[in-house]
């Protein structure tokens, strides 16, 4: 359920956190000389722990674990490529209309909804993610962030938190303010940073077999948003300056190398996360009247298919189980192949109460596709809805090595886990999940009935113990 503090309540609210937080962290690097204190890599650590933790408690992240898994693995294959990395890489998708990408500190890569509406392909979402990814595995926010060193620690923090939050017009006062103050200058990329990462992205998108030619689409369209933007500065665009730029040196590099003839890339997987994110991200009645609209139209279900599972989707979101199903199966008929449409019936018939169905198309679809992780999050919930718990709680144990950083795992895990009479380690799920929530005070409660179940000799002490450092030590930064 989304939170019903307005966007100016929540943009206050996160902006607060943030720059109380970012003061508290970039204060001893920004009261030095950059030359004198580098922002090193532990450093960048312990402030993407701290920053993804307050992201989780103030903003809405579409992180459902099919979303998820699919930014993942674009991420993953781009990573291939990189070589080897200071941090372990997330991604994830801000419900947040406005354009915008963020590489933050210790490899954690945001989207917006808005940015992820604008892409038309997969290859112009990655050739985002590349470039994200370039900059991050450069270390130019470190980069930034040590070259800030004679900036007031308070108003570089308010820029960062308003380049990450991205909209609104106190998120644009705070960045045009500081930017008379010439904090902007220190905190956006270069330049040199962005050809950096502009010819990373290029030599990664190639390498995939990906048309570069996606770059340039996808930076005009940066630009149009800038020019419709007249008076305001898009977010992306004040830590990415240049356009203009960018798109001539892509462009020559295009014209430079040899013609190739590069894969046509099969857009279902795209499309079906983009209608995703869309129906999570929007009202239900500002969409469902449009794709009803275009269905009524001669010849939609052949030429354009997909339009019916984001018909699908928007009356599953209105809890009109029958309509999501009879569009579903439109296009399950269209893509038989596509086993995670199976999975999207049968989460259609977990929502609607026939638990028995459900399980039976989640178990058909563990068959052919065992390491799905979409599938065996919904049929560790078909399980624990039947009643089914201790199968249910070993899925989903196995899938933190997928999804370390999703709290509904811990969640379901720490409720399961009590049921099942481990009150101990039911309390050190339950931890952790308020711990990515954001809530300390909730989190360290449940450490401490975790800890009080146990011996001294229980090796969940250590972890218990090890997790409580690690909060005392974030809330002193």
């Amino acid at each position: 359920m989304k939170s019903i503090r307005t966007p100016y309540q929540r943009l206050c609210a996160g902006l607060t956190l943030c720059a109380f937080f970012l003061c508290g962290v970039l204060q001893p690097l920004l009261i030095f000389p950059a030359s004198a204190r580098a922002f090193t890599v532990g450093e960048e650590r312990e402030v993407g722990e701290k920053l993804l933790s307050i992201v989780r408690k103030e903003f809405n992240l579409i992180d459902d674990p099919d979303i998820t898994e699919y930014i993942t693995l674009l991420g993953r294959q781009t990573l291939q490529l990189a070589g080897a990395q200071y941090f372990d890489y997330h991604f994830f998708v801000i419900d947040n209309k406005e354009f915008n990408a963020f590489a933050a500190p210790s490899g954690l890569i945001f989207f917006h909804s808005g940015l992820v509406d604008l892409c038309a392909s997969e290859g112009e979402l990655v050739s985002v993610l590349a470039h994200e990814i370039g900059h991050a595995a450069s270390r130019h926010i470190a980069d930034r962030i040590s070259k800030s060193g004679k900036v007031n620690a308070g108003t570089t923090a308010l820029m960062l938190a308003g380049l990450l939050i991205g909209g609104g017009a106190l998120s644009q006062a705070l960045i045009t303010g500081s930017m008379a103050g010439g904090a902007m200058a220190n905190l956006k990329f270069s330049r040199e940073d962005e050809e950096e990462a502009d010819r990373l992205a290029y030599k990664w998108m190639t390498a995939q077999e990906r048309d570069p030619q996606e770059m340039v689409n996808m930076l005009k369209k940066m630009r149009r948003v800038s020019r419709y933007h007249r008076n305001q500065v898009p977010t992306y665009l004040l830590t990415h300056p240049e356009p203009e730029n960018r798109i001539g040196y892509i462009e020559d590099k295009i014209l430079q190398d040899p013609p190739a003839n590069y894969d046509t890339q099969e857009e279902f997987a795209f499309t079906r996360f983009k209608y995703r994110v869309q129906t999570l991200s929007r009202q239900t009645q500002s969409i469902l009247p449009i794709l009803k609209k275009k269905a009524a139209e001669p010849d939609t279900l052949r030429e354009n298919p997909m339009l019916f599972y984001g018909l699908a989707l928007a009356h599953l979101q209105n809890l009109d189980y029958a309509k999501a199903e009879e569009n579903l199966r439109k296009v399950i008929a269209r893509y038989p192949e596509k086993q995670i449409l199976k999975t999207d019936l049968g989460r259609i018939k977990l929502e609607a109460g026939e638990t028995e169905t459900a399980l039976a198309l989640f178990q058909q679809v563990n068959k052919a596709a065992p390491y799905s992780i979409y599938n065996s999050f919904y049929l560790a919930k078909a399980l624990q809805q039947a009643g089914q718990q201790a199968q249910a709680v070993l899925i989903y144990e196995g899938l933190l090595e997928q999804l370390p950083t999703y709290p509904k795992l811990y969640y379901e895990i720490g409720r399961l886990r009590a049921a099942l009479g481990n009150q101990a380690l039911g309390h050190y799920n339950l931890g952790v999940y308020h711990f990515y929530q954001g809530s300390a005070a909730t989190a360290r409660f449940h450490l401490e009935q975790a800890a009080r179940e146990l011996s001294p000799a229980d090796p969940l002490l250590a972890k218990i113990m090890a997790m409580q450092k690690k909060m005392e030590r974030l809330e002193k930064l």
